[in-house]
């Protein structure tokens, strides 16, 4: 299929989490391994609490910025939202660079509804914010939740190049790819983040609801496998890295351009949980095997025993 360009850009405004109200600055040119455990750690946060919508648990002491927040920003967006604010509300306050996208097309043509395309969405745009030294971080908030859907994450794991690469990775399924600060997509229209796994391979997840409350569960069949043309499972943030900026006198990292980090430059990608363990050269998921140690399991059996370490 030919790719329709719409924009092929990025969004580059995020603020250290000393800055002012009302600045958005880049202090790093990408996320290492202490950001994420510390993005993981702050999802935890909001796991743990027992806040019981959006607003409430950025207001509470899950959020560690509250106080730091300009009055009257609003936070009360569904799972998608919630999925993208939490990301870019971490990123914000801690001067890490962060994307998203404007908008998708359905692989298979024409649909009535993004979220539920037949075949898979691809990204065709991505917002590009000129540097502004008095970009409003709340508004810019606000409009993630007027923009993102379901429909961002109903994209197959092979898009990982270029402005239509996917936000995000199929991990391997174990512990340390699978960690605080995971998604999981329910292709039937639904997305959770994960904030807690129990010695005995459990995972914990946290959501936001269409009617704004505050959820959590475990991992189960409620989460069905589905063909990886549509995304199904789980998915960690693609790793991105700002090039071609300048340093402003204060150290700020000014315009510039994403790079997006490919399958093959992931270490712990792996498109396992669509194909098995087991050799599968149809690449037929409903064909997949799960076996460990020589021993068979379900999807979710699997899924618990590894991250158990049985």
């Amino acid at each position: 299929m030919r790719l329709i360009t719409i924009v092929t850009a990025f969004l580059l405004a995020w603020s250290a989490s000393a800055s002012p109200v009302g600045q958005w600055k880049i202090a790093k040119d990408h996320w290492d391994a202490d950001d994420e455990r510390r993005f993981g750690e702050f999802v935890a946060r909001f796991g743990e609490h027992d806040c019981a919508d959006p607003g409430a648990c950025f207001r509470s002491t899950a959020n560690p910025w509250r106080d730091t927040d300009p009055p009257g920003m609003k936070m009360d967006g569904d799972c998608a939202d919630f999925i993208y604010q939490l990301r870019a509300y971490f990123a914000w306050k801690n001067g890490l660079p962060f994307s998203y996208p404007l908008y998708v097309m359905s692989r298979s043509g024409p649909t009535p509804d993004f979220r539920f395309s037949d075949a898979g969405n691809q990204v065709v745009a991505r917002l590009q914010l000129a540097w502004q030294q008095n970009t409003d971080p709340a508004k810019l908030l606000l409009d993630i939740r007027g923009t993102v859907s379901t429909a961002m994450f109903r994209i197959e794991h092979t898009f990982d190049s270029g402005y239509s690469a996917s936000d995000f990775y199929s991990p391997k399924l174990e512990r340390g790819a699978l960690r605080p600060g995971s998604i999981i997509y329910d292709a039937f229209g639904h997305v959770v983040y994960v904030f807690k796994i129990d010695p005995d391979g459990t995972i914990h997840w946290v959501d936001s609801n269409p009617d704004r409350s505050v959820t959590r569960g475990t991992f189960g069949p409620q989460f069905p496998r589905t063909a990886p043309a549509i995304g199904g499972g789980f998915w960690n943030w693609r790793p991105i890295r700002l090039v071609d900026y300048t340093k402003a006198p204060d150290g700020t990292l000014v315009n510039g351009r994403f790079v997006v980090a490919s399958n093959a430059e992931i270490p712990d990608y792996s498109p396992e949980q669509y194909f098995g363990t087991e050799a599968n050269p149809a690449k037929d998921w409903k064909q997949a095997r799960f076996t460990l140690r020589k021993k068979e399991f379900t999807f979710y059996e699997f899924v618990k025993a590894r991250l158990a370490g049985n």
